[in-house]
């Protein structure tokens, strides 16, 4: 899949993605505002090369990742052509990254519910005092954020891991700490791709403190029922948008 060989073939790098994706960027903004229209040819490779001082390697991972999403079409020996998608259904390059990672997003949230159904039910049984205060300071950073108008995304997933920790199984622990990045990645994908921020935000929070207050009623197998609920209706959202997002465009007369 095309994911898996740009995001982690040889010599990739952080450095080398985020050039890959401001190129990206640039080219997706073409495409917007119309400087180069359904059917036209996009400059070479080299030319591309000079005009945005990356290597040959960050053009070519842009071009594939546009071709990933349906919006060029790359011709053996003859050039890359834009394809008709009218504007609307062009996306930002930050939600294109996402959109190129759907695979390895679906495996975690398969492997979460896996893992976290056990850690809830873990932490209801192991958690310390400390543990659930700890879980609490995050709910209390979600409500702050919703009520500041930021990203609550990435403070989210720190519940987890706060869940994890309270399992008192390092193992675990670092586990679903590998998980949170890229989970925090598809939360800021839902964030702007849902019809209610605010809503959403909210329910958030409310599914969060449903699951905390769960804990600590100490039944492990509610918690872990209600962790596998909570995992599975977040994967339905985002199943949601990646569908959402994907959706080719019926072209225009």
């Amino acid at each position: 899949m095309a994911t898996r060989q740009i995001r982690k073939g040889h010599g990739s790098s952080d450095n080398r993605d985020t050039l890959s994706t401001q190129t990206l960027d640039k080219m997706i903004g073409w495409l917007k505002d119309g400087t180069f229209k359904p059917g036209s040819k996009l400059p070479s490779q080299n030319e591309l090369v000079e005009q945005f001082g990356v290597s040959m390697t960050g053009v070519r991972e842009a071009l594939q990742m546009m071709a990933a999403l349906n919006l060029i079409e790359i011709r053996p020996g003859l050039g890359c052509f834009v394809k008709r998608v009218t504007a609307e259904y062009i996306i930002s390059a930050d939600v294109l990254a996402i959109l190129l990672e759907k695979e390895a997003i679906l495996d975690v949230l398969e492997t979460r519910k896996i893992v976290e159904a056990g850690t809830a039910a873990l932490a209801t049984v192991r958690g310390k005092p400390e543990d659930f205060w700890a879980m609490e300071d995050v709910l209390t950073k979600i409500d702050r954020g919703i009520q500041r108008g930021d990203s609550i995304a990435y403070v989210a997933v720190e519940f987890h891991y706060m869940v994890a920790k309270a399992s008192q199984n390092a193992v675990l622990a670092k586990l679903v700490l590998s998980f949170t990045q890229l989970m925090a990645r598809a939360g800021v994908m839902l964030e702007k791709n849902v019809e209610d921020l605010d809503a959403f935000k909210q329910h958030e929070l409310a599914s969060h403190r449903e699951l905390y207050q769960i804990f600590r009623q100490g039944n492990a197998e509610q918690s872990r029922q209600a962790m596998i609920d909570h995992i599975a209706y977040s994967e339905k959202l985002i199943v949601h948008a990646f569908d959402s997002a994907m959706l080719e465009p019926t072209p225009s007369d």
